[in-house]
């Protein structure tokens, strides 16, 4: 008799919209995408089209997407416990009607109020095990200040209490939570340790190996940049290291894939037409899947410049595309080694000096991008497969130890 599976129901409210794509939301479609053939997966999202657009042609048929109608376009102080509301209700009715089982899932698809605060709330009533996620805390103003960051003040101020608030709320009820890192661990009570999977993401190997079966005759980049274009992501600071480069290489041209809000994208090109560098740069908005590995062949290098994170998929990506990556040297990146170049941090000079040397001495960038070996031992540690498989095995350990 076939074993029944469980149900993981998810709240994906903060999810990335259509032509998108943050960590958090990158590696729910993932472990939907790898793990549908032991779970139900039942999705509750305001985005249903990012859904449709990422999960794969066998596994979006067997995924229940449920559209929350969701009537608040973007985030806002003056309603967001409105938001709140509206989400619980929705919650409230749909179990009314649709009874969750004891040994369902509910898995938070962020760590904002909209997807945590319901799930707190309906755990007063139900015995659901709850999977909250939490990939990334926010700087504290200390830290943004002292550090350099220079993210806007008030809003990295507001969003710390935020998410400390949020936060603490997990930690009240959560039965197991994801992280990205194990660095991420010490901000958790010692006696939940064994309750945290550090996921760190993953790379699909699959579109790697599509994407390189395609002829690419000569490198159309110098170097390549892919992510969120957001203050983190340590963007502005490379166009000053581009400026840099272009002084030595001329010719060099950097193609930028990503997208981010309206106002730092008009920032980022005027800033790019004030340093002159505007023919030395092609923008080339969100793109993903093949595509994106296809650009990634035609590319030397790939400059991964981001100020604060604790993973940076896309450093992977490149690293199991056999391009060298260049990063600065942070504390949460220290599992990066092989293929990567590191660089002080903030050291724009040192970084720009890396860059240029890649560029013209092929000796040297032989010597540094990922070889063969590496390639094949990265790919099978990063593989979303093998990631997915962590995941699974961490849900069964738990449930055998909480049945």
């Amino acid at each position: 008799m076939q074993k029944e599976k469980k149900i993981i129901y998810v709240s994906a409210i903060y999810i990335s919209p259509p032509n998108t794509m943050g960590g958090n939301t990158k590696i729910l479609l993932e472990l939907i995408n790898n793990s549908s053939e032991i779970y139900n997966f039942v999705v509750f999202t305001s985005e249903p089209e990012t859904f449709k657009n990422n999960l794969t042609s066998d596994v979006y048929p067997r995924v229940k997407l449920i559209d929350v109608k969701y009537k608040f376009n973007k985030f806002s102080y003056f309603t967001h416990f409105e938001e709140i509301k509206y989400v619980y209700n929705f919650y409230k009715e749909y179990f009314y009607t649709n009874k969750i089982h004891d040994t369902n899932y509910f898995y938070s698809a962020s760590d904002a109020g909209p997807d945590v605060l319901p799930i707190y709330k309906l755990k007063n009533h139900y015995s659901f095990r709850w999977i909250a996620s939490l990939y990334l805390f926010i700087p504290s103003p200390h830290e943004n200040i002292f550090k350099h960051y220079k993210f806007p003040f008030l809003k990295y101020f507001i969003y710390y209490f935020y998410q400390k608030f949020t936060f603490k709320k997990i930690l009240e009820k959560f039965d197991v939570c994801l992280i990205t890192n194990d660095c991420d661990k010490k901000r958790f009570p010692k006696n939940r340790q064994d309750d945290l999977l550090a996921i760190y993401g993953g790379v699909n190997i699959d579109q790697i190996e599509r994407a390189s079966q395609i002829s690419i005759l000569e490198k159309r980049y110098d170097a390549i940049y892919c992510g969120r274009l957001h203050p983190q992501k340590g963007i502005s600071q490379l166009l000053d290291i581009w400026k840099m480069v272009i002084e030595e290489r001329p010719e060099a041209i950097l193609a930028i894939i990503g997208n981010g809000e309206n106002k730092f994208e008009d920032f980022l090109r005027n800033k790019a037409g004030d340093l002159n560098i505007e023919k030395n740069i092609t923008w080339l908005g969100y793109v993903n899947n093949e595509k994106k590995y296809q650009l990634y062949f035609q590319s030397k290098l790939f400059i991964h410049p981001t100020i604060y994170d604790n993973n940076g998929m896309v450093a992977a990506e490149a690293l199991c595309s056999g391009l060298p990556v260049i990063m600065y040297d942070l504390k949460n990146l220290q599992f990066y080694s092989k293929g990567c170049i590191k660089v002080a941090i903030n050291d724009k000079m040192e970084y720009a000096e890396r860059i240029v040397r890649l560029i013209a001495d092929t000796k040297y960038y032989e010597s540094k991008k990922p070889s063969q070996e590496d390639i094949s031992q990265l790919r099978t540690l990063w593989d979303w497969k093998n990631r997915t498989n962590i995941f699974k095995i961490f849900l069964e350990d738990y449930e055998k130890n909480h049945n």
